[in-house]
């Protein structure tokens, strides 16, 4: 149920923020076994935006927090792969710097292997110091290719200021392209046209949308609700929608389950059900790419 325009005060985001720190954190649904790719690519819906993605022969973990709280929001599903349960990591991608999505005591924790981070402009110094064999800063329409996935930053519509005082942290999207097929994660954005734009330029096999944190209404300017991650997927003429940004931690006013069952309802309402593939935390999926013919499930 929607909370009442008069109720949209930052003090009931607090008391929401609050009670969460009374509920235990729950289970994964999923059972976290983590798909292999198997010439396609592997999703497997971590939390967040905290999502593994595995092509033949490299592995991407976005936008990593596997802490149980974020200053006040406090984790209410467990990581759905422990991080002792991940695999290898050849790439990390960073979006930008906003908690929610940059926890440094994750990247601190993660387990490195000759690991890349790629991150958003002016956001190395966040990490540096964090093990990695290299971090590599990418302003939109750079490009770097590890392990025979090319990255390439794009615009979205978010911001990046760390904190409350303004600064010039970057923001962005990632589109990966891989023999195995192309991933499209935009980290934290609002709809916007520039979606049209990749739709028309990149053969997109598997999109990560997010679409949590719409209310109040003025969160519009720069999350998606599930209607806007919908027309994202018509726009970017993605094969598959993998709904992000929902069911982890209150950053928002609307209940902490409604995301992902109005994405459900409206997707079948639109003849888009079998584009949208809802990953319950530590639920994996293996999906085609170019060149294959059909999705396969996890072994």
């Amino acid at each position: 149920m929607a909370i009442p325009a008069e109720d949209y005060r930052p003090g009931k985001m607090l008391g929401l923020m609050a009670r969460s720190l009374l509920l235990p954190t729950a289970e994964p649904a999923g059972a976290g076994v983590v798909a292999e790719p198997a010439g396609g690519i592997s999703v497997t819906y971590v939390g967040h935006a905290t999502v593994l993605v595995r092509f033949d022969g490299v592995t991407l973990l976005t936008d990593p927090v596997y802490s149980s709280r974020l200053i006040l929001p406090k984790r209410l599903v467990a990581p759905g792969v422990p991080l002792a349960g991940l695999p290898r990591l050849d790439v990390v991608l960073v979006s930008h710097g906003h908690m929610d999505h940059l926890d440094v005591p994750t990247h601190r924790r993660l387990p490195k292997t000759d690991t890349v981070a790629v991150v958003a402009k002016n956001l190395s110094d966040l990490v540096v110091g964090s093990g990695y064999r290299d971090v590599v800063e990418l302003a939109w329409g750079d490009t770097v290719t590890v392990r025979g996935a090319r990255i390439t930053a794009l615009p979205v519509k978010h911001w990046g200021t760390r904190n409350l005082i303004p600064d010039d942290r970057g923001y962005t999207g990632f589109l990966v392209e891989h023999p195995g097929g192309t991933l499209f994660f935009p980290g934290d954005t609002a709809y916007f046209p520039g979606f049209r734009d990749y739709g028309r330029r990149y053969t997109i096999d598997v999109a990560l949308l997010p679409i949590g944190a719409y209310r109040p209404p003025a969160f519009r300017r720069v999350h998606m609700n599930p209607e806007d991650a919908l027309q994202a997927l018509v726009d970017l003429n993605a094969r598959h929608m993998v709904p992000i940004h929902w069911g982890t931690f209150v950053v928002s006013y609307e209940p902490i389950d409604e995301p992902v069952a109005w994405l459900e309802e409206l997707a079948r309402e639109r003849g888009l059900a079998e584009r949208v593939a809802v990953l319950r935390h530590g639920e994996s999926r293996r999906f085609a790419g170019r060149g294959l013919t059909a999705a396969a499930p996890p072994p």
